[in-house]
C-alpha cells in the first residue's frame, strides 16, 4: 500500500461558544469542552423536534500514540496523579492531513491541569487552549529547558469574582508545534505556572533524543550476503524497505517505525534509515544515514530521490556515482532572535544560486522542494515480529 505525503497542514476547526461581558467584573466567556456527548435539538416540523446527538470529537489515547503525531511532546510532571492523555482529530480532505490535537489532564498539589500540543506548521503561534477570557494579567515569559532555555512565551491570568485561571502559551518555530497549560482555582495567588510548564520538559521526547549522533554504528552486516541475511540479523520491533535511489536498488534499515495512516490503518513509516547496496562484488555495503526532523516529515521518494524534512529544512539525497550517498539538493532556514529567516539552497553536487555562503534572497527554492515533497511516496515499511 502506497501513501502520499502531504505538507499542507492545517489547524483543527474547533466550535467555541462565546458568552457576553457583564457591565461589572469580567465574566468568562464560554470555553471548549472535552465532555462525552453534547446534545442539541433540532426542528423536526412545525410541530415536534428531536435530539440530535453529536459524537464527541476527542478520544482517549495512549501517550506513545500521543508522542507519534506531536514533535518534541511534554510529559506528566513528578507527582501528577489522574493522568489522561487525549486526541482530538478531524475528518481529512482528499490529499490531505490534519494533524490531531493532543491533550494531558492531571492532577498535581491539589490542582488540575490541561496541557496542549498541536503541530500548526506555520511560522506563526496558534492559540490552542480553547480559552477566551478577558484576561486580567498578561505577561511575557522565558521557558527554562524547553529550547535550550530560550522559549518565549506568555503567561495569562484570569481573576474572576470567584475563581482564578492561569494560562501559559508558547510556539517552538523549529517544529511549528503550538502549545499551552492552563489551570482554574478558587485562589492561584502566588501561583507559579511557569514552573510546572518547566517540569514537563522531557529531553527523551525531543527531537535528535532518540536519533543516531555522529558516533552512530550501523547494524553489523558482517558476513551477510544479501538483504534478506541484513533483516535476519535485526532486532525485533525494527523496520526495514526496498527503495530505488536514482536507479539504484537499496535496502532501508530503521530501529523505529510509527503509523503514518490518518484513516486508522496500519502504515509503518520511518524517519530515519540506514541505507545499504550491493556493490561491485555483488554484497551488501552500507553507504549511511538519511534523518528528518519529526513524524510529520517521514521519508518518502519522489523522482528517484528520497526526501528528509523538518518544518525549516528539506533535503532530497541521491546516490551519484552509483555509490555514493549524498545531498543533491537542500533548502533551510535559519532565524535571528527577532525571527528574521535567512534562506539557503545547496547542493554536494552543483552550484546553485545562492552566494559563496549558499545565502538565497528568499524562499522560493524551499517552497519548490516542498511542492514536490507533496508529490512524494511515503515509504511504507515492514516491521520485525
Amino acid at each position: 500500500m502506497k501513501k502520499r505525503f502531504i505538507t499542507s497542514i492545517m489547524a483543527i476547526s474547533m466550535a467555541i461558544s462565546m458568552a457576553a461581558c457583564g457591565s461589572g467584573a469580567a465574566e468568562a466567556p464560554t470555553t471548549e469542552t472535552s465532555e462525552a456527548v453534547e446534545n442539541v435539538t433540532e426542528a423536526a416540523s412545525s410541530e415536534s423536534t428531536k435530539e440530535i446527538e453529536i459524537a464527541n470529537p476527542w478520544r482517549e489515547c495512549t501517550e506513545d500514540e500521543a508522542y507519534a503525531v506531536a514533535p518534541n511532546l511534554f510529559s506528566a510532571p513528578e507527582g501528577a496523579t489522574n493522568i489522561v492523555w487525549r486526541m482530538m482529530e478531524t475528518e481529512a480532505k482528499e490529499n490531505e492531513y490534519t494533524w490531531p490535537l493532543v491533550e494531558l489532564t492531571f492532577d498535581l498539589d491539589g490542582n488540575s491541569f490541561v496541557a496542549r500540543e498541536q503541530l500548526i506548521a506555520s511560522d506563526e503561534p496558534t492559540d490552542i487552549s480553547g480559552l477566551y477570557y478577558n484576561w486580567t494579567v498578561e505577561d511575557d515569559i522565558t521557558l527554562a529547558n524547553w529550547g535550550g532555555g530560550n522559549m518565549t512565551g506568555k503567561a495569562y491570568r484570569y481573576i474572576g469574582d470567584d475563581k482564578y485561571v492561569d494560562l501559559i502559551t508558547w510556539f517552538d518555530i523549529e517544529t511549528g508545534a503550538d502549545y499551552s497549560l492552563t489551570v482554574e482555582a478558587a485562589d492561584l495567588d502566588g501561583f507559579d505556572l511557569q514552573a510546572v510548564a518547566e517540569a514537563m520538559y522531557d529531553e527523551s521526547k525531543q527531537i535528535g533524543a532518540n536519533m543516531p549522533d555522529d558516533e552512530y554504528v550501523p547494524t553489523d552486516i558482517t558476513g551477510c550476503d544479501t538483504f534478506t541475511q541484513i533483516v535476519d540479523k535485526l532486532e525485533k520491533g525494527s523496520g526495514y524497505a526496498n527503495a530505488t535511489i536514482n536507479g539504484v536498488d537499496v535496502l532501508l534499515v530503521t530501529k523505529y517505525t510509527f503509523n503514518n495512516s490518518p484513516d486508522g490503518g496500519v502504515f509503518n513509516a520511518a524517519i530515519d534509515s540506514e541505507v545499504y547496496r550491493y556493490n561491485e562484488a555483488g554484497v551488501p555495503e552500507y553507504l549511511g544515514l538519511v534523518e528528518a526532523g519529526g513524524t510529520a516529515y517521514p521519508l518518502a521518494i519522489y523522482d528517484g530521490k528520497l526526501y528528509a524534512g523538518s518544518n525549516h529544512w528539506i533535503k532530497k539525497y541521491t546516490i551519484a556515482s552509483g555509490s555514493i550517498l549524498c545531498i543533491d539538493e537542500e533548502a533551510y532556514v535559519e532565524y535571528d532572535g527577532n525571527g528574521n529567516g535567512t534562506y539557503y539552497h545547496h547542493s554536494d553536487l552543483r552550484e546553485l544560486d545562492g552566494d559563496e555562503n549558499a545565502v538565497v534572497p528568499d524562499d522560493s527554492a524551499m517552497k519548490a522542494m516542498y511542492a514536490d515533497l507533496e508529490k512524494a511516496e511515503v515509504i511504507e515499511y515492514s516491521v520485525v515480529q
